[in-house]
């Protein structure tokens, strides 16, 4: 009876040193496996940030273009839109200061050529004599 008891002790000492065994290998192969799949996930977050790196390398040159074709074609469309506004302001000016200027300067170069002076046609008009004066040096 006390071999029984000796081999069961001895047994159970055994399946400790066993498991204990088992469960160190178990330990370090789920470090080795922890330190791969750690260092798996670092080598794909070091690939993944230099891609975005180059992605916005690639996008930062994108908007840059844009910006200035935009620029450019803005800068086109003030040049256009300028000198369009300019062109219709000239020939609406020209339009409405050819009417009233032909018609003054008409009258102030016909008293003019019969002889009047600039006072006397200024008064005649009822305009000013530096206006009349600066329409007959002007015209003549």
């Amino acid at each position: 009876m006390y071999a029984l008891v000796f081999l069961s002790l001895l047994l159970n000492v055994i399946c400790l040193y066993a498991v204990i065994n088992l469960r160190k290998k178990l330990q370090q192969q789920s470090d080795s496996n922890d330190t791969r799949i750690s260092e798996e996930v670092e080598e794909l977050l070091e690939l993944f940030s230099e891609d975005m790196k180059l992605e916005n390398e690639r996008l930062h040159k994108m908007i840059l273009k844009f910006t200035e074709e935009q620029q450019q074609k803005d800068h086109s469309t003030v040049i256009n839109e300028t000198s369009s506004v300019e062109s219709e302001e000239t020939q609406i000016d020209n339009t409405s200061l050819e009417d009233h200027l032909s018609k003054d300067t008409n009258e102030v170069l016909i008293l003019a050529q019969e002889g009047y002076n600039a006072e006397e046609i200024a008064k005649m008009l009822q305009r000013g004599k530096g206006e009349v004066e600066l329409l007959l040096k002007f015209y003549r």
